[in-house]
């Protein structure tokens, strides 16, 4: 008897030194001997996208400083943050992690459990606006969080009297954006969040009382009771980017339908499948594909343009050819003889000379997009881009331009100078 208490005494110290060295004392030996490379998905400089192997970044002073916040507040105690390479999980979140991605991460914050979402794969996938709110209070965007509210990070904005992310806030937003991120832009091609097209329902009783159900379980928050945009999200954190749509305009961007017209159900699908990058809509490709037709039909009841006008014929998007340096350069013509450079800056920076007086169509001041981000609203493929410039987006001062070019291939051509601008050169 005495003897099995020793070896059991023995044992369970052998285990305690064994879980200190390997998570504790071998991660700091080995720092210097572990692998600095990752796989990383780049945009090269005729906007293709193409796999390299590449250096980790270090972490930014502000990014450094969010990490140290993510660690005091114990985020890490319910997020994991390392992707396991088991079954499903590559389709669940995205590429399964690397030994290279931690290279700068000393303590390790791997996690274990998954009492919240992982995040390894979280960076890019809402815009700062949602981790706003989500921070102030996760039920408002997030109904089923368990998350505590994190109201320690804002601050009141004496303009607006909303709350804005103080200085600390920012600092941890900066490191969640970065989370994953090593991985460079594997996002642009993941099928989840590149849909081409969606589904389309039929209106019935049962769509529109399921619609409803879903929609005041999953966007009354930003999009309000009356689908006015006024959520309570709104009226207590301000939104730096976008408001959230105002469903009874009947005005949206994002469609595959003329200048002017309502969009199709498959382009609400596709809309509300992926999100609006940037932006605090996030993608709701993991709802079931039901609770996205149906909530499509509710949300066409705040307006009677759906009725009255229906959507137009759908503009057709050919098979983009390959690009070229020669496609490029007749896209950067094509791009200063549509003056583009008025919004967008003669570099696409969105610093033209009329960047700081645009507004849309409700007075909102809406700056023009910055195309070296890489960060497109309406989706990173070269349809997505081609798209925006032949449908215009509705209710802002971006027109179609179907009936300025000469040629389909002038379209095409500054699709894939605009996606040459995000290249990543040497990054």
């Amino acid at each position: 008897m005495k003897s099995a208490r020793v070896i059991a005494l023995i044992a369970g110290f052998g285990f305690l030194f064994l879980a200190l060295a390997v998570q504790g004392i071998f991660p700091y030996v080995m720092k210097e001997a572990g692998p600095k490379t990752v796989t990383r998905t780049v945009r090269t400089e005729v906007g293709e996208l193409t796999a390299i192997g590449s250096a980790a970044r270090p972490y930014t002073a502000l990014e450094a400083q969010g990490r140290a916040i993510y660690i005091r507040e114990g985020c890490w105690y319910c997020h994991s943050m390392y992707l396991r390479p088991v079954a499903g999980e590559d389709r669940r979140w995205g590429p399964v992690a690397e030994f290279g991605e931690y290279t700068h991460d000393l303590p390790h914050l791997f996690g274990t459990r998954r009492i919240g979402p992982d995040l390894t794969r979280v960076g890019g996938k809402y815009g700062d606006d949602w981790h706003a709110a989500h921070y102030f209070d996760p039920r408002m965007v997030v109904p089923d969080s368990v998350m505590p509210r994190f109201t320690w990070l804002f601050t009141k904005d004496a303009a607006s009297g909303k709350q804005v992310l103080n200085e600390e806030g920012k600092a941890l937003v900066a490191f969640i954006q970065n989370i994953g991120m090593s991985r460079g832009k594997w996002r642009d091609s993941f099928p989840y969040q590149i849909l081409a097209t969606g589904a389309s329902s039929i209106q019935t009783e049962v769509s529109l009382s399921h619609g409803k159900a879903v929609y005041l379980r999953r966007c009354v928050g930003c999009h309000g009771e009356k689908g006015d945009g006024k959520g309570s999200a709104v009226s207590l954190v301000l939104f730096r980017v976008a408001q959230p749509r105002d469903f009874t305009t009947g005005a949206f961007k994002f469609r595959t339908t003329p200048s002017g017209s309502v969009p199709l159900d498959s382009d609400l699908f596709r809309t509300i499948s992926v999100g609006i990058r940037g932006s605090a809509m996030p993608p709701w490709f993991n709802l079931p594909e039901e609770d996205r037709r149906d909530v499509i039909q509710y949300i066409k009841t705040f307006s009677r343009d759906f009725e009255e006008f229906p959507p137009g014929p759908p503009i057709e998007i050919p098979r983009p050819p390959k690009p070229t340096p020669d496609l490029i350069s007749r896209g950067k013509k094509v791009f200063e003889e549509m003056q583009c450079k008025e919004c967008h800056g003669a570099e696409g920076r969105g610093d033209g000379p009329s960047s700081n007086t645009l507004k849309d169509d409700f007075g909102n001041r809406i700056p023009p997009a910055n195309f070296t981000t890489g960060i497109f609203k309406s989706g990173p493929r070269p349809e997505d881009i081609f798209r925006t410039f032949m449908t215009g987006l509705n209710g802002t001062p971006m027109p179609s331009f179907k009936d300025a070019f000469t040629s389909p291939d002038d379209g095409w051509a500054i699709t894939f100078y605009v996606l040459s601008l995000s290249a990543d050169r040497g990054k």
